[in-house]
């Protein structure tokens, strides 16, 4: 919520991106933003669609999705003495526009996980109400209530399927069952710079592609996580952060949900140029919590043109079933068109071998992807 709301501000005052609305609208915009100051609050509206196309050898079937997201902040208390008590919201609506939404490829397919993370069918969710108290000149991080656990923790600089990479060896973590959504409690401790320390629990209340609003404590299961990262100066004196991330996930009665545990090390680099960024990823689980018993991937981004993004991204996820290996080599061009609108035309090719036959085979992925935020 944080950062989407950083985004959105770093757009709207940088000059060198013309506006799709005409200068009128951002002295009355203006006007409101401070009409919100005053009452503490800060929101951010965000719609995105997309379009992919998937085709093999047997397999021809493509899917359309959309999805508009409030995401936004409340001071609630603190703001005079630097430790803040917020209160984050985030409701969404997603709807397919066509016969199949693009997360369910992969059900039609032999993929092992899914060509996107998102853009389902799962209607009005409210993935986010929760307190966010920060003590301790932001040191330490509280948060309690209703929230996505993946938001807090097993994160990196590209991950994320409205702005970056698509497919989900990259956008996600293929290897992890995430609940979609439950309450709980996270903390986040930074004792220096160079160290932070995050854990959580949430009990299961919603999985992918769930159409519910659910605010009851009463799951029979209980997802939690603790995560390590350290920073240090890495090649030519770039920054890098190294990430180590634990978790655990109880048998659930909610549909579609397994139970396991395992971990995930990531490690993030800096480029030779400014806004570019090197992620290596190695992950695995135990238990079968999902297809995908194993993840390695490399992910290059970089920023060019002031808001452009280019990205280039090779991964190679292991059949928990089967022990059978899929490859994926991913490239994304983000186009930020306006201040408001970014288009992405986005490519996969994915390798690996029939499961009936054995034979290699190669799939074709292509999406567009359209955003617009206010």
């Amino acid at each position: 919520i944080e950062g989407a709301l950083e985004r959105r501000d770093e757009l709207v005052y940088d000059p060198r991106r013309r506006s799709l609305f005409p200068d009128f609208y951002y002295s009355f915009r203006k006007k409101q933003l401070d009409l919100w100051h005053k009452l503490r609050v800060e929101f951010t509206t965000t719609y995105d669609v997309l379009t992919q196309h998937y085709n093999d050898s047997d397999v021809s079937v493509a899917g359309t999705a959309g999805d508009i997201t409030l995401a936004g902040r409340w001071l609630i208390a603190g703001q005079k003495f630097n430790k803040p008590i917020y209160l984050a919201f985030r409701v969404r609506d997603r709807r397919a526009y066509s016969e199949f939404a693009p997360s369910d490829i992969k059900s039609q397919t032999d993929l092992l996980w899914g060509t996107v993370d998102g853009f389902n069918n799962s209607g009005f969710q409210v993935p986010d109400f929760h307190f966010d108290q920060r003590l301790f000149e932001d040191k330490l991080s509280l948060r309690y209530g209703q929230f996505s656990i993946d938001s807090f923790v097993d994160k990196h600089a590209v991950r994320g399927a409205k702005r970056y990479f698509l497919n989900q060896a990259f956008s996600n973590n293929p290897t992890v069952n995430f609940p979609s959504y439950g309450a709980g409690f996270a903390t986040n401790w930074k004792p220096n710079e160079r160290w932070e320390l995050t854990a959580g629990i949430s009990n299961i209340q919603g999985v992918e592609g769930d159409a519910q609003v659910d605010f009851s404590l009463d799951s029979n299961a209980l997802f939690g996580t603790m995560q390590a990262a350290y920073s240090f100066t890495g090649l030519d004196g770039k920054g890098s952060r190294l990430q180590l991330m634990g978790w655990a996930g109880d048998e659930n009665n909610v549909d579609d949900y397994r139970g396991g545990r395992g971990y995930s090390a990531t490690l993030e680099h800096e480029g030779r140029e400014e806004n570019e960024i090197w992620v290596l990823r190695v992950a695995q689980s135990y238990g079968d919590p999902t297809d995908t018993n194993m993840l390695l991937f490399i992910g290059h981004s970089k920023r060019i043109r002031g808001f452009d993004s280019l990205g280039i991204g090779v991964g190679a996820g292991r059949s928990t079933e089967t022990k059978n290996w899929q490859t994926v080599f991913e490239s994304y061009y983000r186009w930020q068109i306006t201040k408001e609108l970014v288009i992405t035309p986005d490519l996969q090719l994915i390798f690996g071998s029939d499961p009936t036959t054995q034979e290699a085979k190669v799939r074709t992925v292509a999406g567009i992807r359209l955003g617009i935020l206010f």
